[in-house]
């Protein structure tokens, strides 16, 4: 009989050669990993010409983005010189501040003007995405008057902007690039002392009013076809809806005058070329700051980058910088923009179709998940495109549920134009679908007869309440002709 100290001795050989063959098998993995990752791989012909900056059309002066920049600036001060300033400062002190972003080198680059020229008062009385300025705007009169007298310089920077011939985005790439927009309550004031100029001002004043609107839709259609971000065109498409709504609200009402002749339709309810409504140039932009986060990632990592508070011990272990090391090895840099240049690709390729929701949809819930399977190469680089990939899908959806609306409300002014009668809506929609159907999937409008409504099958996912809805104008029916005589 083997004594079980025998047995046992052998039991513990075997389990040190297991665990000395899994270690050593380990290590030849990791090595081969490492060996992997050793190199990172050139940039695409895609990535390089996402990266490529678009030529800056506009002197200063004449760019929307700069007056904007500098919309707050001290009374009396040149919005234009403000914006222009405020927008270099960010552009010389940006690589230090990507570099070493401390608490206190993000303050100096975003630290507001102190004397800034702000709003006076609350304008928010009505939500015009969500309710209607039109019908409201009455029961405020009083209030709105005293606000515009008590913001007239803001509000005469706001229409100074419809003046000039375009945007282009001249901060530099940066997920830390200054946020850019009209203050919300000089663009609600805008749309309520509008209304109120239309609704019970003279025919001078109306004409005037519809005109300063008409100019603010081409205002902000400049501004979503110009070169920026994201947020600037989503931006824009708010502004664009809430103007459209007032529009379809002021076509609906009998007792406003709305000029209806042959020549008034483009210039009462115009129509944008579809391509208006594309986000190309939004996705590339978008791009170019992702690849100025994944540079600074990079950097970061090279560097031991120790993102500690002041003050704390900002001596880093061994074992940190070993840490740093390692993650760095295993983030390629070219690798990861390239993923993200396909991204934009396949964003772009979203296109108007039958089945353009289902489709997209299905496109952000497969196709883009593959980005996240950690695999050998560039794991953490795939790991961070997989993260991003669903993220965009719903943006083109909802840029072209905008451009339905703007149908809507062209189908609603050529209800009154011909004077239709609700009996005869069904018909006057199945015969004008270039009018009455969704852009992006075809689908068409929905007609109520009880609430006298035509509604949009949006696509997108839109905040909750966003109205897609008009009323339509229903007063005296167009004349039957006379009867042929007997």
């Amino acid at each position: 009989m083997i004594p079980l100290s025998r047995i046992a001795g052998r039991i513990l050989r075997w389990i040190a050669l297991v665990a000395g063959s899994l270690a050593l098998a380990a290590l030849l993995l990791v090595a081969l990993a490492f060996g992997i990752n050793w190199r990172d791989e050139p940039l695409s012909p895609q990535a390089r010409a996402l990266l490529a900056l678009p030529p800056d059309p506009f002197r200063p002066e004449d760019n929307i983005y700069i007056a904007m920049a500098g919309f707050t600036a001290p009374s009396g001060a040149s919005v234009s010189a403000a914006g222009r300033s405020r927008i270099e400062r960010y552009n010389e002190r940006l690589d230090a501040v990507l570099h070493n972003p401390s608490a206190q080198a993000l303050d100096s680059l975003t630290r507001p003007d102190p004397g800034q020229l702000l709003f006076v008062g609350q304008a928010d009385f009505v939500h015009p995405l969500s309710g209607s300025v039109w019908s409201e705007v009455a029961a405020h009169r009083a209030d709105i008057e005293a606000l515009i007298a008590r913001n007239a310089e803001l509000c005469q920077r706001y229409q100074a902007l419809e003046r000039l011939p375009g945007y282009y985005e001249t901060a530099r790439p940066s997920y830390l690039a200054p946020p850019v927009y009209v203050p919300t309550e000089v663009r609600y004031l805008f749309l309520e002392s509008t209304a109120l100029r239309l609704r019970s001002g003279s025919a001078g004043e109306q004409r005037e009013a519809l005109s300063e609107l008409s100019a603010d839709i081409a205002l902000w259609r400049r501004v979503l076809t110009g070169e920026g971000l994201l947020v600037s065109k989503m931006l824009a498409l708010a502004y664009l809806q809430s103007d459209f709504l007032l529009l379809a609200d002021l076509i609906a009402d009998p007792h406003a005058e709305v000029p209806v002749g042959e020549g008034d339709a483009q210039l009462v309810a115009p129509l944008f070329a579809n391509g208006d409504y594309a986000l190309d140039k939004a996705f590339a932009a978008e791009f170019r700051v992702q690849a100025s986060l994944l540079e600074q990632t990079q950097y970061l990592y090279t560097i031991g980058w120790n993102p500690k508070p002041a003050g704390a011990n900002l001596e880093r272990s061994g074992l940190d910088r070993l840490g740093s090391a390692v993650s760095g090895h295993f983030f390629k840099l070219n690798a990861t923009v390239n993923l993200f240049a396909q991204l934009v690709q396949r964003l772009d390729s979203i296109a108007p179709g039958p089945q353009v929701a289902a489709t997209d949809r299905k496109l952000a819930d497969t196709s883009f998940t593959a980005w996240s399977a950690v695999g050998v190469y560039n794991p953490i680089g795939k790991l961070l495109a997989g993260i991003a990939a669903p993220m965009g899908v719903n943006y083109p959806l909802r840029a072209w549920d905008a451009a339905a609306l703007q149908r809507l409300v062209r189908a609603g002014y050529e209800i009154r134009r011909r004077r239709t009668p609700s009996a005869d809506i069904p018909a006057f929609l199945a015969q004008h679908p270039e009018w009455a159907t969704h852009p992006g999937d075809g689908r068409p409008f929905v007609w109520d007869p009880e609430t006298l409504e035509i509604r949009v099958q949006t696509i997108g996912e839109q905040p909750a309440g966003r109205r897609f809805s008009i009323r339509v104008w229903q007063g005296e029916p167009r004349l039957a002709p006379p009867a042929p005589p007997r």
